[in-house]
């Protein structure tokens, strides 16, 4: 025996083996390329061939040959048939196979069994048919490579394998010619297709190459298109137009929008549209089919969460492709209008850090399609987009708090030159005072003029609004009264004055609320008017009481029109008055209460034996220990002159 195999290496043998060992060793090679284990499979297969060679020529029975073309047939079906699934119908085929294989060994070791041999070779066609069948029908899921090798070798396969069992039926498969020519011919058509294998997967990998090219190039266009936003002058509105120009041409639509959320209004609205857009949307009935309407309805189209497709992608964050419109679609039909009708959708959400902030769209005019690639490419774009989206936001906020900061710090520094350095000096009278902003710039306005060695006008005031131009609204009421305290007009008439100077100058959001107590030191009387400012308190030391001065009346700024009352009344000897802003008595706690007109009373009236300096920081103190840790919305301030 081992004579036989040794000289017939020489012959036929040698060329099989030394095929198998190729295929063996190519084979291993490419299974690092795919994880399906079809090329390992195979790698088996042709050392079973090998050992196969190597039996027949100890043993040459064409009948056991026969026999283990049987089994090779059942292990080719399997390895076709594997990448798209085994089914019920590939099991059926090759359990045939495999029982008749048995029954051929038996024969050729001579035991009759009273089957015709063309009826036991006859069970070699059903893994034929399943190798031919399976996967040429199933070629449509060919997105693999192995899928791909069984989809193009299924046939060729099958009938390379077909011929084959016919010359060894024809020829014998002991002939020499048969195991010299056909044999080596069959082992060649594995080859064949390790070589097919390689060209697909070099194929597939061009093309993800190519893919990817085309995606970095989307994606360094879509990057550019934002970023071109911000090379001079900022535009979100800008930043927007750009992605959704950038998406639209990248995944080869005839046109897009862009969706934006609101969440407290839990919809979306559009808010950027590029190209022809027939709206994947029902129009309604009263909207007429114009041009002109239609685009303009889409451009202002708002969608409630989970309204409509494009409602649905904002709420829920899944994507939407319908490749070409159907029946079967849910795209609906706003006309017959050629230029109404949607042939695709793409619809994709922006999301940032899990939060959805809106979405794009993107379609197919008429009868026009999308291909997978171009979805792939859309959810990527959009992927992109978010974060250029969020950081146009981001910088919207970063230099909206930038022009808030240098605006604050403007006004901080007009504020602090609107303040007196320092309280008149008048005999028989003590001045003391305090402000506190409440967050930054203060708007609160406190002065103390002295146009003579006896007169005084105090001015207590709150400009609506902060800033720069609550800033410049201080200025103008500063300047005026500096202008005109030197009148021998009455404080309701400085009031009347004040108003017609800034009314129609600013904006209704930054009126002011003004009180104004004139100081006649000689005679210790007050003349207090208001506008739209908290009463005037004063204590009374020889009744040991408080009381307040109210005078109803609307703040200077509203109308030019208005006239003011005025109020008199005398200090005497250790009297307090006291003038503030809102931010004293509407000073809450933790609660929710204010610490109140009558807490402020009080507090005056247990420091009735103090300094005014002293007077007004005692207040403070207790302002801050009613509030505690609660924030307060609103600037402080607080006037006091004490007859002493």
């Amino acid at each position: 025996m081992l004579e036989s195999i040794i000289s017939a290496l020489s012959g036929p043998l040698l060329v099989k083996l030394a095929l198998a060992a190729v295929l063996l060793s190519f084979f291993l090679f490419l299974r690092r390329k795919e994880t399906e284990g079809v090329m390992l499979g195979y790698a088996l297969l042709s050392a079973l061939l090998a050992l196969r060679d190597v039996a027949f020529a100890a043993l040459p029975r064409p009948s056991l040959f026969a026999a283990s073309d049987l089994l090779v047939l059942a292990a080719i079906a399997y390895l076709a048939v594997k990448p798209f699934g085994t089914s019920w119908i590939l099991w059926v085929a090759i359990s045939i196979d495999l029982a008749a294989a048995p029954l051929v060994a038996l024969d050729a070791l001579g035991v009759k069994l009273g089957v015709p041999p063309a009826l036991i070779q006859a069970a070699a066609a059903f893994p034929l048919a399943a190798t031919a069948i399976i996967p040429f029908a199933r070629r449509a899921e060919a997105d693999t490579p192995v899928r791909t090798l069984s989809a193009k070798t299924s046939l060729p396969l099958a009938g390379g394998a077909t011929l084959y069992l016919a010359a060894g039926i024809l020829l014998g498969r002991g002939a020499p010619i048969y195991q010299s020519l056909v044999v080596p011919l069959f082992y060649g058509l594995f080859f064949a297709m390790a070589l097919l294998f390689v060209d697909i997967v070099q194929g597939q990998l061009a093309g993800a190459v190519e893919y990817y090219e085309e995606s970095v190039d989307s994606l360094y266009d879509l990057l550019l298109a934002a970023g071109s936003a911000v090379r001079t002058e900022f535009s979100l509105q800008d930043v927007l137009d750009n992605t959704i120009r950038a998406v639209v041409e990248r995944t080869s639509a005839d046109g897009g929008i862009l969706l934006l959320a609101d969440e407290f209004e839990e919809s979306v609205s559009v808010r950027a549209a590029y190209g022809s857009f027939p709206p994947p949307f029902k129009l309604p009935e009263t909207l007429p089919r114009t041009r002109d309407r239609v685009e303009s309805f889409v451009r202002h189209a708002r969608f409630r969460l989970g309204e409509g497709l494009l409602g649905e992608v904002s709420r829920t964050g899944k994507h939407i492709f319908v490749p070409q419109n159907g029946p079967e679609s849910p795209l609906p039909d706003n006309g017959d209008d050629e230029w109404l009708k949607v042939g695709a959708l793409i619809a994709a959400p922006l999301i940032v850090r899990d939060r959805i902030i809106g979405a794009v769209a993107v379609v197919k005019a008429g009868d026009g399609t999308f291909s997978e690639r171009d979805f792939d490419r859309c959810k990527l774009l959009a992927n992109f987009a978010s974060i250029a989206v969020a950081n146009s936001f981001s910088f919207l906020e970063a230099a909206e708090r930038s022009d808030i900061e240098r605006e604050a710090a403007i006004a901080e520094n007009v504020q602090r030159t609107l303040l007196p350095k320092e309280l008149p000096t008048v005999a028989g009278f003590a001045f003391g005072a305090f402000t506190s902003p409440a967050r930054g710039v203060c708007s609160d306005y406190y002065d103390a003029i002295q146009t003579r060695a006896d007169k005084v006008l105090l001015a207590v005031g709150d400009v609506a609004g902060k800033g720069v131009a609550a800033s410049l609204v201080l200025v103008m009421v500063r300047s005026i009264l500096n202008l005109i305290t030197a009148s021998t007009k009455d404080a309701a008439t400085l009031l009347q004055w004040v108003n017609r100077g800034i009314t129609g100058k600013v904006d209704i959001d930054h009126f002011a609320t003004l009180g104004l107590a004139a100081l006649d030191a000689s005679t210790g009387e007050i003349e207090f008017a208001n506008a739209g400012q908290q009463p005037a308190i004063v204590y009374r030391a020889e009744a040991d009481a408080v009381q307040a001065v109210e005078i109803k009346s609307v703040p200077i700024g509203v109308e030019r029109a208005t006239t003011f009352e005025s109020r008199r009344f005398r200090l005497g000897r250790g009297d307090i008055l006291a003038l503030y802003t809102d931010g004293i008595v509407e000073a809450v706690n933790a609660q929710g209460k204010q610490f109140g007109r009558k807490n402020l009373g009080a507090s005056i009236q247990r420091c009735r034996d103090m300094d005014p300096d002293q007077i007004v920081e005692r207040v403070r103190a207790d302002v801050l220990d009613f509030a505690g840790q609660a924030r307060q919305h609103d600037d402080q301030t607080l006037l006091v002159v004490k007859r002493m």
